[in-house]
C-alpha cells in the first residue's frame, strides 16, 4: 500500500494495559504510516458510551481494537456480573461509539464458546455450547456486537500466551524454577497462540482491509486465529521445560485430577482454514510463537 495512503490511517487500541494491548504497542513503531492511540482503563470507561465518544470524536479513529476482556476464567464464576460487564454489555457501549465515530472495531472472542467436539478442528459455523460465566460471557459479547450492524471483525482465540502479562507460560516458568515435579492436564487439547502473533494478523488484515476491495468484503465476519498443531496443556508445559532448559519434571495428569470452578474445553482445536483463505494469512506453527514467546521473556529480563 502507498505511504500517503497508509498515513491516514488512525488506530485506537482499548484496553492497552492488558497483554494484547501491550502488544499492540510494542509492535506499533513497526507500522510507520499507522496512528495508534492506546487508551487504558483508567483513560476511557469502556461501560460509558458518552467516555468512549469523547475519546472517538478526539482521535477520529478508522479502527477500535478491542483488547479489554475479563479473562480470570475460574473467577468469573464468583463474579459473573463484574465478568458479563466486561466481556458483554461493554459491547454495547463501544458499538454505539463506534456507529457514531463511523469506525470499524475488532473484538476478541475465545474458544470456550464452542464447548463441543466432533473429532475435527472446530470450524466457524460449529454448534456454540459455552459452559461457565466466561464462556457465555464472550458468546454474548459476540451476539451484542453482531446485533448493533457495526463493521466488525471477530477473532475466536485459544490458549494466549505473552511476555506481558500473567499467562501460562510466566507460571511454569516460575514453577519450573521453584520445583522438581509438576502435576499439568494431559487430557485438554487445543493451540496456544503467541499474542504478539495475534496483533501482528490484526494489523496484516487491516492493512488488506484498506488495499484491497475484495479483502474489505471480508472484514465482517467471524474467525477463528491460532497457530498450527494440537497438543495438551501437558505437552505445552513440558515444551516449556524444554526450550527453557528447566530440570522439572512434568508429569500427565487427567482433569479429574485438577478441579476447578470454572469448566475446561476438551478441545479447543480450531479450523483456520477461512481467515488463510479470506486474508492469505500464514498461521505457523505453535511452537514458533512458544520460543518467540521464550526469547522475549529472557530478552527483557
Amino acid at each position: 500500500m502507498e505511504s500517503d495512503t497508509l498515513r491516514k490511517h488512525r488506530i485506537l487500541v482499548l484496553g492497552a494495559n492488558g497483554q494484547l494491548g501491550r502488544e499492540f504497542a510494542h509492535i506499533g513503531p513497526s507500522y510507520e504510516y499507522c496512528h495508534f492511540h492506546f487508551a487504558a482503563k483508567s483513560q476511557v470507561n469502556i461501560h460509558d458510551t458518552s467516555s468512549l465518544s469523547a475519546i472517538m470524536e478526539e482521535i477520529k479513529p478508522d479502527y477500535v481494537i478491542n483488547c479489554a476482556a475479563y479473562t480470570a476464567v475460574d473467577k468469573a464464576e464468583s463474579e459473573a456480573d463484574l465478568c458479563f460487564e466486561t466481556n458483554a454489555y461493554a459491547c454495547r457501549s463501544i458499538c454505539e461509539a463506534v456507529k457514531t465515530s463511523g469506525s470499524r472495531l475488532v473484538h476478541f472472542s475465545s474458544d470456550y464458546v464452542y464447548h463441543s467436539y466432533n473429532g475435527f478442528p472446530l470450524m466457524e459455523t460449529a454448534p456454540t455450547e459455552p459452559r461457565g460465566v466466561y464462556a457465555r460471557s464472550k458468546l454474548e459479547g459476540e451476539k451484542i456486537i453482531r446485533e448493533s450492524g457495526v463493521p466488525a471483525l471477530i477473532l475466536r482465540t485459544s490458549w494466549v500466551v505473552s511476555s506481558f502479562g500473567h499467562n501460562f507460560v510466566k507460571t511454569m516458568l516460575r514453577l519450573g524454577r521453584e520445583k522438581s515435579t509438576l502435576n499439568v492436564v494431559s487430557d485438554q487439547y487445543g493451540t496456544p497462540t503467541y499474542a504478539r502473533h495475534l496483533a501482528t494478523a490484526v494489523m496484516d488484515i487491516l492493512l488488506l482491509t484498506e488495499s484491497e476491495a475484495d479483502k474489505a468484503e471480508l472484514f465482517n465476519e467471524t474467525y477463528n486465529y491460532s497457530p498450527e498443531g494440537i497438543i495438551s496443556w501437558y505437552d505445552l508445559a513440558s515444551t516449556i521445560m524444554e526450550l527453557a532448559g528447566l530440570d522439572c519434571k512434568v508429569m500427565p495428569i487427567p482433569t479429574s485430577a485438577y478441579p476447578t470452578p470454572a469448566v475446561r474445553p476438551h478441545w479447543s482445536v480450531m479450523s483456520k482454514k477461512k481467515i488463510r483463505q479470506s486474508f492469505d494469512l500464514e498461521t505457523g506453527h505453535w511452537r514458533t510463537g512458544i520460543r518467540q514467546c521464550l526469547e522475549d521473556l529472557r530478552a527483557g529480563d
